[in-house]
């Protein structure tokens, strides 16, 4: 109700009209974190446990404890993986939260050739400041632990550190010794006894170590997701870790279900004024809705400025056998007409503000879109931006953050045939 107040200029019909799909109401979030770690209490040591997770509160501006029991929205995989890393034998800093130790700091001292439980546990635990969990429907997992080294605060680009061998971290003392620790056969073991006991079989896990300008990883530093549509097609996707990815991947497959609904219609729209109908699409991220969508235009041209996430598209156009589609490594705001050009439809999914003046200017030129939105309010004063003549004719609404205030929104947007036709503006009243 809340949202619908909010994009209350949407005409009544549609927003009555409007498809609503809610999360699960337990396991739907397959990304957690960065969770804060710390020390627990002499009580909570007695009981086995020998790391706490902490998540930050913006309210109450303090951390609160995580105990992935009491928290049902995480992921099985993820729940495993909370609880056995807070079994493990790591061993904390004195104080896991304070980094002002910079003359203290020393490399962990490990014979290399004989890691036993506690030094694996000491070098785990050196330096670790949080973890972020990653999972996939698919059955895989990556945890990226993150570490404050105060030595190399001051480095600036490209400079090393006096232990370090070359330019190279992993071939460093330290570096040498996470990577016997995250590759010693008792530290998997007990990640994959934590999702045993959660009834999670077989599934793949990495692990990844990160420092300021540096990072370690014994395996892949990715995960790969698979949805199966109602169409029948199951689309794969790699996505890299750190970059964004939709945390609610269950409630994502209705997302790309109603996508793909709506783009079909547009398309038909098109192909009304010519055979081979051409989509645009900016903020296309990793390329999750480009794969779903394509197969429905003659051409695809999409644009995305982060680096890793251009080439995670491309190689999912290429994993998901979709031909038809240009990555265009660019800033929305920065394309020139070479780009829009002969566009039919553009699909925007943009960052929590909502589009930019030029971007939007961009958007403005096509006689269809479709807007994705993770903030309605944001939507809202694009929506009033693009009102003259054109006309809202879908909403849908995905709760894909549960117990927050939280939605997804996406609305398919028309020029109406009065402005196609370059009559009198549609009155904006008529929405």
């Amino acid at each position: 109700a809340d949202v619908k107040e909010q994009l209350a200029m949407i005409p009544r019909p549609v927003l009555d009209e409007a498809k609503i799909v809610k999360s699960q109401s337990t396991r739907s979030q397959h990304r957690a974190g960065p969770l804060a770690v710390q020390r627990p209490s002499a009580a909570r040591q007695s009981d086995g446990i020998f790391l706490e997770f902490s998540m930050w509160e913006p309210v109450a501006r303090e951390h609160s404890l995580v105990d992935p029991s009491e928290e049902p929205i995480f992921s099985l995989l993820i729940s495993g993986a909370m609880e056995a890393m807070r079994r493990m034998p790591i061993i904390l800093d004195a104080d896991a939260t304070d980094s002002s130790e910079e003359a203290e700091w020393e490399c962990v001292n490990v014979n290399l050739s004989d890691i036993r439980t506690t030094e694996w546990g000491k070098v785990i635990g050196h330096g670790l400041r949080s973890v972020q969990f990653h999972s996939t429907l698919s059955g895989e997992l990556m945890l990226c632990l993150a570490y404050f080294d105060p030595r190399v605060q001051s480095l600036r680009r490209g400079e090393v550190l006096p232990e370090e061998d070359g330019d190279t971290f992993e071939t460093s003392s330290q570096g040498q010794a996470w990577l016997a620790a995250a590759l010693l056969e008792e530290f998997k073991q007990l990640l994959h006894q934590g999702l045993e006991a959660v009834g999670v079989q077989g599934a793949t896990v990495d692990v990844i170590g990160r420092w300021k300008r540096r990072h370690l990883q014994p395996g892949r530093d990715f995960v790969t997701e698979s949805f199966t549509l109602a169409d029948g097609r199951t689309l794969s996707y790699k996505q890299p870790e750190g970059q964004f990815s939709n945390p609610n991947p269950s409630c994502e497959v209705h997302c790309l279900e109603w996508l793909c609904q709506e783009a079909k219609e547009a398309g038909r729209v098109a192909r009304q004024s010519r055979r081979s109908p051409v989509l645009l699409e900016l903020h296309c991220g990793g390329g999750n809705n480009t794969v779903a969508v394509a197969p429905g235009f003659g051409e695809v041209r999409a644009v995305e400025i982060n680096k890793k996430l251009a080439e995670a598209a491309e190689e999912n156009l290429r994993t998901n056998n979709i031909t038809n589609t240009r990555v265009i490594r660019a800033a929305s705001a920065d394309i020139d007409a070479s780009v829009y050009t002969g566009c039919d439809v553009v699909l925007v999914d943009p960052p929590r503000a909502g589009l930019d003046e030029q971007t939007r200017t961009i958007v403005a030129r096509m006689d269809q879109i479709l807007y994705i939105s993770c903030n309605p309010l944001a939507l809202a004063a694009d929506l009033e931006h693009l009102r003259e003549g054109r006309e809202v004719v879908s909403l849908a609404i995905f709760d894909m953050f549960p117990y927050t205030n939280h939605v997804e929104c996406a609305v398919r947007i028309r020029r109406t045939q009065e402005a196609v036709q370059q009559a009198k503006p549609t009155d904006w009243k008529k929405w």
